[in-house]
């Protein structure tokens, strides 16, 4: 495997990384408002009770996220695309689709503010993906269809 496309697989982990961190950082804020603050039993608690969802919530995120990535992944690459408007744009896309396959397609009737976290959370992850990968898009990962 080519040094790209161990960057490219790379850049897919971290942006699912970040948006596994970004909804934990919003669970614990949340919990930073309970009454009895941060320093509590009850913050403790769920900080601690925080790490199975979290791990779990990043290998859903995987799971959902992997098909769509590797297609604007193989996009980028053939196409020489390094846009950061690109991949930012792509990660809110499929940060939108994975709440409709994920929470509405099992008919969850939810507030417009989750659309909106987790389109968020794609952009980021978009975001983090080109400046781990996506800036270097067309520089030698053998894809099919190409010649060189």
């Amino acid at each position: 495997m080519s040094q790209h496309c161990s960057r490219a697989i790379g850049g897919w982990l971290a942006g699912c990384g970040t948006v596994t961190a970004l909804v934990c950082a919003i669970y614990l804020i949340a919990l930073t408002m309970a009454p009895e603050g941060v320093f509590s039993v009850r913050f403790l608690a769920g900080v601690t009770a925080l790490l199975v969802p979290a791990l779990l919530f990043f290998v859903i995120t995987c799971l959902l996220t992997g098909i769509p990535a590797a297609a604007i992944v193989w996009l980028s690459e053939k196409f020489q695309i390094r846009a950061i408007w690109f991949f930012g744009c792509a990660g809110a896309a499929i940060g939108a689709l994975s709440v409709e396959l994920l929470l509405r397609g099992m008919g969850a009737t939810l507030p417009a503010t989750v659309d909106l976290l987790f389109a968020s959370g794609g952009l980021v992850a978009g975001l983090v993906y080109w400046h781990v990968a996506g800036r270097y898009a067309g520089g030698g990962c053998p894809l099919p269809g190409n010649t060189a």
